[in-house]
């Protein structure tokens, strides 16, 4: 009896040993058959499975399986033979490794499920090809499915702690083959992936992607004539963010219009992501580099309604609450002439909070005009409409949480010289240099002035160079300037303005001037300008709350006479109506000379004004007021001109006004002298009330009721 158990004993033992080995032996074969089957009855006979060589241990439930080809010879087939011949997409894939350990092998066996503690896909490259009329543009739900579906098979669950994916490689092309969307170097690590075919999923990734951390080296993407690359992307779940070192875009002529480094989307919602394809996130955070914008121009010509457009192609829908982008530069190109040269602006760093939405169709004004925002940019240039300027705009920053604009400098800058100006008119004109510098504005309506294009603000303050230039000797302009006093300027401009108080710091003014009889230039200049404007207003509104627009400043003649005026300029004159009153205090009659020389051709041998007073009002047509010299000792030389031709007008008109009475007071009594100018129509603003002055001047000084020719 013994030795019957013990012989059955050894004959079990050589069965199973001799089934182990024959299990050995053939367990390859018949897992391959089953993974070919199911891929075979999963796809209705399309695709087939292959590979070289596997390594399979039931015991441990460790499985791999090398040089993994999924792909369908029939589809590729049609693709070939037919120009729209299914629009089915055809997916052709290969592994270099799939190892699955901790594996159910029975379920894999079966093909129902996969249950495992982790999942190795090394350096996949799968083909997309879509085979419709229409080639498919994005990575959309199907495609994320149906390639774990093609690569993992078609299995009724898929479970595994993780899935790590290695050196990845995913191409998206038409029939032709050239991929119009290509991701290398993909590295994916998956925390806790379950899918479950007895579930409606609306995308695959929903389910897992919230333990996913992606990195891929490059995304290519090309989308009609533009050509887009991302670099070095990472997705990390866990942590929230999507980090992107570059992303470049490309125009059909090569040209970079979009170069933007080292970008972070910090707090992002997978949910968002995922199910409504926005672009959720807290801040998204840049390095900047390089923006296209597009302007279109609308009817009109003041702009009002010109757009700037964000050439989007690649975000549907993004919902930020905080953007910082550094150092940018940024292109503006007319849409309708792109071509054209762009305005160009440099080192533009912008900040911005409580953002609603952006689109692929938003506007730069919409963005600015419903967020709290702080830009800033160096400065810019660009040319006058008749070529004669240059507008040179210096670094600048708004903020629109603190309400401010700052400006470092503006600058007119002529392009000729004043001798090429002359020559290049026909009637006389003035030539401006103008340098505004520290331009500061507070209490600014910037959403305001974004939105409705109206610029109202508390406050300015400024430093002012001006030098203007008129050359007497080109023929005199016969066109009227009447309308164009400063208060009925403000007026006529478009942009409706509102300034509650303008202060003028530090600055300086002058006149040059090329006399007519002497053919030499005289400059009258004032040094230490300072002054306040209020009520700096184009608004009717404003008008009617306040109609004065009040100048008061101070400064030095010449550098050598302290002076005091104060302007009253009503903004709703229907005649041009102003008020000007002023003072100037003691200094030496001789410093006139260089403007009294080469302009009224006279000579101050010598003398001293004390005192000068004047209260002027006037229209578009005259001024009349009073005036007060006080001077002793005066002494004067009326000079020949260099041309004989006008020696006998100089004498009839300057000999003839110029008998001078030495001193005012004289014989202890005062000469107080009133004075009525017409205007010539042809004349500037300033022109009238410099040659009003100077006429109640000249009367005191030669004690003759005359006027100033």
């Amino acid at each position: 009896m013994k030795k019957s158990i013990k012989t059955a004993g050894v004959i079990l033992v050589a069965v199973l040993f001799g089934g182990w080995i024959y299990w050995q032996q053939i367990k390859k074969g018949f897992i391959k058959d089953k993974i070919k089957t199911a891929v075979n009855n999963e796809t209705d006979s399309l695709y087939f499975i292959k590979y070289d060589s596997s390594s399979i241990d039931e015991i441990t439930g460790n499985a791999s399986f090398y040089n993994v080809a999924l792909q369908s010879d029939s589809l590729q087939k049609q693709l070939a033979d037919f120009d729209t011949a299914s629009s089915t997409t055809v997916y052709n894939i290969h592994l270099d490794e799939l190892t699955i350990k901790g594996a159910n092998i029975p379920g894999l066996i079966s093909s129902t499920a996969i249950q495992a503690k982790s999942i190795l896909i090394r350096h996949p490259v799968v083909y997309i090809i879509n085979s419709g009329k229409k080639e498919k543009d994005t990575y959309g739900t199907y495609d994320t499915l149906a390639i774990y579906e093609k690569m993992l098979g078609k299995f009724k669950s898929i479970r595994s702690e993780e899935i790590k994916i290695e050196n990845g490689v995913v191409n998206f092309s038409d029939k032709s083959g050239e991929p119009h969307t290509a991701l290398k170097d993909i590295s994916v690590v998956l925390k806790n992936f379950r899918i479950d075919s007895t579930k409606d999923y609306q995308n695959v990734i929903s389910y897992f992607v919230k333990d996913m951390v992606a990195k891929v080296k490059e995304v290519y993407i090309k989308t009609g004539n533009n050509i887009a690359t991302f670099t070095d992307v990472e997705y990390n779940a866990p942590e929230k963010l999507i980090r992107l070192k570059k992303f470049q875009q490309k125009n059909k002529d090569g040209k970079v219009i979009f170069d933007i480094n080292n970008t972070l989307l910090t707090n992002i919602s997978t949910d968002a992501f995922i199910l409504k394809q926005q672009l959720k996130a807290e801040e998204l955070k840049s390095d900047g580099g390089l923006l296209t914008f597009y302007r279109t121009k609308n009817s009109g010509n003041d702009g009002a309604n010109d757009k700037i457009e964000i050439d989007n192609n690649y975000f549907d829908e993004a919902l930020l609450n905080k953007i910082s982008i550094g150092s940018t530069k940024i292109l503006v190109y007319d849409k309708k002439n792109p071509a054209a040269a762009p305005f160009t602006l440099t080192n533009v760093k912008f900040n911005a909070v409580d953002i609603q939405k952006l689109s692929s169709d938003v506007t730069i004004k919409n963005l600015i005009k419903t967020s709290t925002w702080a830009f800033s940019a160096d400065g810019f240039s660009f040319p006058s409409e008749d070529k004669n300027y240059k507008m040179n705009v210096g670094a600048f920053d708004v903020n629109s949480a603190r309400s401010t604009l700052n400006i470092s400098s503006f600058a007119v800058v002529p392009q000729l010289t004043e001798a090429a100006f002359s020559k290049s008119i026909k009637y006389q004109a003035d030539l401006y240099n103008i340098n505004l510098k520290n331009i500061a504005l507070s209490g600014v309506e910037i959403k305001t002035f974004i939105a409705e294009k109206e610029l109202l603000a508390d406050m300015a303050t400024l430093q002012l160079n001006l030098k203007v230039f008129n050359d007497r000797m080109v023929t005199p302009n016969p066109a009227s300037k009447v309308g164009k006093y400063p208060h009925q300027l403000l007026q006529k401009v478009k942009m409706p303005v509102s300034i509650k108080k303008i202060i003028v710091k530090d600055s300086y003014v002058a006149y040059k001037e090329r006399g007519a009889i002497s053919e030499k230039t005289g400059v009258v200049f004032f040094k230490n300008v300072n002054g306040t404007v209020t009520n700096v207003t184009n608004i009717k509104n404003a008008i009617a709350k306040n109609e004065m627009m009040t100048v008061n400043a101070t400064a030095s003649f010449l550098g050598v006479s302290n002076i005091q005026t104060n302007w009253q300029l009503p903004l709703n004159t229907a005649n041009g109506a102003f008020t000007i009153s002023g003072t100037g205090g003691s200094y030496d009659a001789t410093a006139l000379n260089p403007v009294s020389e080469p302009l009224g051709m006279i000579a101050i041998k010598k003398g001293r004004f004390n005192k000068l007073t004047f209260n002027l009002s006037g229209n578009d047509l005259m001024a009349k007021g009073t005036s007060t010299l006080l001077y002793e000792d005066l002494k004067l030389t009326v000079l020949k001109p260099d041309s004989p031709a006008t020696k006998k007008k100089v004498l009839l008109s300057f000999v003839a006004n110029f008998l001078v009475i030495n001193n005012n007071p004289q014989n202890g009594e005062v000469r107080k002298n009133d004075v009525t100018q017409e205007r010539d129509i042809t004349k500037s603003f300033f022109y009238l009330v410099w040659k009003s002055i100077f006429a109640a001047a000249k009367k005191t000084a030669t004690g003759k009721n005359t006027g100033l020719r």
